[in-house]
């Protein structure tokens, strides 16, 4: 092979030329005044590690905020992160070194705060302050790129809203109107439930009175829309429990729609003083004064035609304040629910709940296991569904007989979902014999109707269905097949 000596001396001169320019470019600068740069800092497709805060003691300056405690990260997505922890109450949590400075106001002594970070490794600085002292000492975070994470798919996924509030993503797409429903889907809701009422009111009942009775239960952002974030929704937007409402006080059936119910109370302040909010704010689930308002309203039907089934009064329960620790929106975030904690307002009865007996398939009222674990001060609704460990959840099917024949009171059967949790027990108490349904099971069973009737009856008094806002789909599905 001839090798072309002109080409070769070409290239020998411009590779000296790069050595001399290299030579000079390095003796113009100081390269002790460059930056490293870490290749993990560029975001990429890998996890760096777990985010993590310092846990020394940082003691509190003079006049200044004490600094948030308990501090916990985790990554919402693989770029946004959750800080929670403790901190003096109602303070104002700052959080310096993300995209940009981000704060939040405490709720009550916890604190939640969504930050967006810039890096793969990000070293962050988290302040509190209350009204009339300093700013406290900062707490290092040090939050990192984590590709693993992602949303809940589930329909569990939880946001960090205002003021250091928790909510469901779905509730959002709900209240914006992002789910609703189409004129023919609406349609078919109209004829499935004007068909239930008809097959169990005219074909199975004759002449004894009976009703059909849809109990709507609100998201609590619809209830509080100011804990998500402004602009979220859109005033005067088509929801979908507008839709729902409508198309049910269009059709046989009675409608409590509990949302009215809500917002009117929201101005008796006394009453929320007294007997608590209508929401848990750890938890999805309603709090006990929202849970007996929901009872109260159904058992008003119930006493139209049976006078004994009438509610029990507010007196007829102890209210006694108790901290909660963390429910099911904390641990669905991944968040310690021994940081974030709640007061609520326990409702207890006065009244006897030894009602029933155990048999195969039902139990007493007071075997209903209802809290996840009372001991442990876990009062998130005990939401486990299975038939082989011996424990009759609140959430499963049961049939209680209250063993009251003496008692002027209805048979019925209630189809429900978690939004029932709280009082599914105590409106039991108000029947004869009553079939709770498994929790999520929206299959009305007619025949189950002439089952569970009393003595000289030819079906139950009331068919119940209870259904929260976020659960529509659930409820109607039945509807579209």
């Amino acid at each position: 092979m001839k090798i072309n000596v002109k080409n070769t001396r070409r290239v020998a001169f411009l590779l000296g030329l790069l050595m001399l320019l290299s030579t000079v470019l390095a003796a113009c600068v100081n390269l002790d005044e460059v930056p490293e740069v870490d290749p993990g800092e560029i975001l990429g497709d890998t996890s760096i590690g777990e985010s993590i805060a310092t846990e020394d003691e940082i003691p509190t300056p003079d006049g200044a905020t004490a600094a948030p405690v308990n501090v916990k990260v985790v990554n919402v997505t693989p770029s946004t992160i959750a800080i929670s922890g403790n901190c003096e109450p109602n303070a104002v949590i700052r959080v310096t070194g993300g995209a940009k400075e981000v704060e939040t106001v405490a709720n009550g002594n916890y604190f939640v705060i969504q930050v967006d970070i810039l890096y793969a490794v990000n070293k962050l600085f988290v302040t509190a302050q209350v009204d009339k002292k300093d700013v406290s000492p900062a707490r290092e975070v040090n939050a990192n790129y984590n590709a693993t994470a992602e949303s809940l798919l589930n329909g569990n996924n939880v946001s960090v809203g205002v003021d250091s509030h928790l909510y469901f993503d779905k509730m959002i797409d709900d209240a914006a109107g992002k789910n609703i429903y189409t004129a023919t889907q609406l349609e078919a809701i109209r004829n499935y439930v004007n068909k239930t009422v008809y097959n169990y009111n005219v074909q199975e009942a004759g002449q004894q009175p009976v009703e059909l009775i849809y109990v709507l239960v609100p998201n609590s952002t619809t209830i509080y829309p100011d804990v998500v974030p402004e602009g979220t929704f859109t005033p005067g937007s088509t929801t979908v429990y507008n839709q729902v409402l409508s198309t049910l006080n269009s059709t046989m059936a009675t409608v409590v729609d509990m949302r009215e119910i809500f917002l009117a109370e929201l101005a008796n302040t006394e009453n929320i003083q007294k007997y608590g909010a209508l929401y848990r704010e750890t938890d999805s689930g309603l709090a006990d004064y929202g849970a007996y308002l929901t009872y109260k309203a159904i058992t008003d039907i119930l006493q139209k035609n049976f006078p004994s089934a009438a509610g029990r009064g507010l007196e007829e329960f102890t209210w006694k304040d108790e901290n909660s620790k963390g429910g099911n929106l904390v641990e669905y975030r991944g968040l310690d629910k021994t940081v974030i904690t709640e007061n609520i307002k326990l409702a207890t009865p006065n009244f006897s709940m030894a009602l029933g007996v155990d048999a195969k398939g039902s139990s007493a009222l007071t075997s209903l296991r209802k809290y996840d674990n009372i001991k442990n001060k876990e009062y998130s609704f005990f939401e486990t569904v299975n038939a082989n460990d011996n424990v009759n959840g609140i959430a499963e099917r049961w049939i209680i007989d209250t063993q009251r024949a003496d008692a002027n009171l209805p048979n019925g059967i209630i189809y429900r979902d978690n939004s029932a949790l709280p009082y599914s027990d105590i409106l039991a108490e108000r029947f004869n014999k009553c079939v709770l349904a498994l929790s999520g099971d929206y299959n009305i069973d007619i025949s189950q109707a002439s089952q569970y009737k009393a003595e000289g009856k030819n079906v139950v008094d009331y068919i119940v269905v209870i259904v929260s806002e976020e659960n529509m789909d659930t409820a109607f599905r039945a509807a579209f097949n």
